[in-house]
């Protein structure tokens, strides 16, 4: 029987303050079959050397050293080398949490139809982004999209896939909102089995200076073009099921980018 290998990418830049943390919670994973591929994106700190001491000290993690040129770049050159079976992604601002790839290895070795695992999300410093799901299993990627409103967490980092889901795909270069332009491109190219779970895995750590911290027209404008390119490709139309939930925030992104672009905003 071929032994199961998750793959764990790990983009880094300009992480120093939080990287060690985000590491040793992946090394302290009850489950063991596991490479961590950490990619220094370019940063000029001390996050690349930190990388360095980290493979030293553990023989399943490998460094990859590049030339800045974003998230999505660092996740591309993780996926290019990537040798596990499975694939995942952890931010390296955040952290998870011990049993979490036990948990969810588990369930895909007992349910290999199964294309991607979902599992919740506790949020440090914002309570907005707390995300639990229900223990679901969801027959085909429509269904997925539709009922769980994928479209409000299309992150991938709380996400485990199958390799083969990513054999064709790469994240978009150079775009803000990646997840959300990757995740209906692997939804309609495989329509894969998705299974939800209620077990809380993933700590997301809101950081002052992120992208969700410091709103601008251009950054939502960003996301409601890949709004726009989600409602295509998934073919969701208002009156779809659930459609008009997306809607209603290409909605607000108009608005937002009329408030911060056009009339301007001014903090009180």
């Amino acid at each position: 029987m071929e032994k199961t290998l998750l793959s764990i990418i790990v983009p880094v830049y300009n992480m120093e303050d939080t990287l060690d943390r985000c590491v040793q919670s992946v090394v302290s994973q009850s489950f063991k079959d596991w490479e961590v591929l950490l990619v220094d994106d370019g940063s000029t700190d001390s996050s690349g050397a930190m990388c360095d001491e980290w493979a030293k000290r553990e023989p399943r993690i490998v460094v990859i050293h590049k030339e800045n040129g974003g998230l999505s770049d660092a996740r591309n050159a993780g996926l290019d080398v990537a040798k596990g079976n499975y694939i995942t992604f952890v931010d390296s601002d955040d952290y998870i949490n011990a049993a979490t790839y036990e948990k969810m290895m588990s369930f895909l070795c007992e349910h290999a139809d199964v294309g991607i695992m979902e599992f919740s999300i506790k949020s440090i410093g914002c309570e907005r982004l707390d995300l639990e799901y229900e223990d679901r299993m969801y027959a085909d990627a429509d269904t997925y999209w539709t009922e769980s409103k994928a479209w409000n967490h299309a992150y991938m980092w709380n996400k485990i896939f199958r390799k083969e889901i990513f054999q064709n795909v790469r994240f978009a270069k150079g775009k803000l909102f990646e997840d959300l332009i990757l995740l209906p491109k692997v939804l309609k190219q495989f329509n894969p089995k998705v299974a939800t779970s209620s077990f809380v895995g993933y700590n997301y750590v809101y950081r002052e200076g992120s992208i969700n911290a410091i709103p601008s027209a251009s950054n939502i404008f960003q996301c409601l073009l890949a709004e726009i390119y989600a409602a295509w490709k998934m073919r969701t139309f208002p009156w779809s099921r659930n459609g008009k939930n997306l809607y209603y925030y290409m909605c607000c992104r108009v608005y937002d980018v009329i408030r911060f672009g056009i009339i301007g905003y001014r903090r009180g």
